[in-house]
């Protein structure tokens, strides 16, 4: 990238064409020039949200750790000033009192903003030597990041609000369980993604990985974000995980824990368990409440051999009938004929409790 700077503007390589009759522009530019070029103008543009700024700024640190992927896509922009492009040295160049109009990924250069000041505060605050040349070393990395900018020439104000409309509200935005599928920053999401493939009983009784929700003819268990927060739950008793309780050093040995209490979850249901007409298992609630009963026994002291609780999971009736799961997070409803939990959180907790209330110890059994 060239960013030099003559007196009179200021060059990108790039590449120009024309869109309905409009020059376009694509170039990258690096986050420190980021702050000063690209600007919000509210008459083209909603409100900052705050809280998806934060959580950008939050993402874009994380990929300052060399093992993630972290990706920014393209921001859109139109050009307050004169913009030219220079075909023998392949750049964009940009009047050095020009700014860029954000047209789509406002929050995206907030976030940018605030990781870049994050690091410097960081930098300014600390008091050891080694830790500051830690984070001068970051802040030079950041600093040379780039984004993808695509720049609009000789746009009116009517023009940039259409474009605003166009690129948001006329994309689809993909469903929870594609976005998941493809995500590899989350280690609850990149464990299930391995689990459905290399556990048995999940390959046995499949992980819808497209669709939101399961109807009945879907004869898949559950889908990959209802895996994933099972995982989660297993872990952390939660499906956030703000303590990190899963990180990159204990991820290998709590895959392995996690894959041996599926095991035994799966040993210990119907072998039809997918059978969502028959049995409340195929709800989303149920696995989920499921895996904080495996966290439950896992972290309590006073049992000893949590194998013999989960595998007490065979004794209860998990039929949508079995008047034992009223009260505990639903009902059931006699038009269905089914159980319909009234809440996911009231559900998750409801199939815990009735567990850690209702299942029996198997070796007390066979004794």
């Amino acid at each position: 990238m060239n960013n030099k700077k003559n007196g009179i503007s200021v060059n990108f390589n790039g590449a120009a064409g024309n869109q309905f009759g409009k020059n376009v522009f694509v170039t990258i530019i690096p986050f420190n020039v980021v702050e000063r070029l690209l600007v919000i103008f509210p008459d083209v543009q909603r409100k900052v949200n705050m809280v998806r700024v934060k959580d950008i700024a939050k993402y874009i640190l994380s990929g300052l750790k060399t093992s993630n992927y972290c990706f920014l896509s393209a921001v859109t922009a139109t050009s307050k000033g004169s913009i030219k492009y220079d075909d023998n040295f392949h750049a964009v160049s940009l009047d050095i009192n020009s700014v860029l109009s954000i047209n789509d990924g406002q929050h995206r250069i907030e976030g940018i903003k605030l990781a870049l000041n994050t690091l410097r505060n960081e930098l300014s605050n600390a008091k050891d030597q080694d830790a500051k040349e830690n984070l001068a070393k970051k802040l030079e990395r950041l600093e040379n990041m780039c984004v993808p900018v695509v720049i609009f020439d000789n746009m009116s104000q009517q023009h940039e609000q259409q474009l605003f409309h166009d690129l948001n509200l006329l994309a689809a935005k993909p469903s929870k369980s594609i976005s998941l599928k493809f995500d590899n920053t989350d280690l609850y999401n990149r464990m299930a993604k391995e689990l459905k493939q290399e556990n048995e009983y999940l390959v046995l009784y499949g992980i819808e990985t497209e669709k939101t929700q399961l109807r009945d003819k879907n004869t898949n268990l559950m889908v990959l974000s209802t895996l994933r927060n099972t995982i989660s739950f297993i872990i952390s008793g939660t499906d956030k995980d703000k303590d990190h309780k899963l990180n990159d050093s204990n991820y290998d040995e709590m895959k392995e824990t996690v894959n041996e209490v599926l095991n035994t979850i799966f040993d210990s249901l119907p072998n039809d368990c997918n059978n969502r007409n028959k049995y409340i298992i195929g709800l989303a609630v149920t696995m989920q409440g499921i895996g904080k009963y495996a966290y439950y026994l896992l972290n309590n002291h006073q049992i000893v051999d949590w194998k013999t609780y989960l595998t007490g999971l065979r004794n209860i009736n998990w039929k949508h009938d079995n008047k034992m799961w009223n009260g505990y997070g639903g009902n059931y409803d006699p038009l269905k004929e089914k159980f319909v939990f009234s809440g996911t959180g009231g559900g998750v907790n409801g199939v815990c409790n009735a567990l850690i209330e209702n299942s029996i110890p198997y070796e007390s059994i066979r004794i």
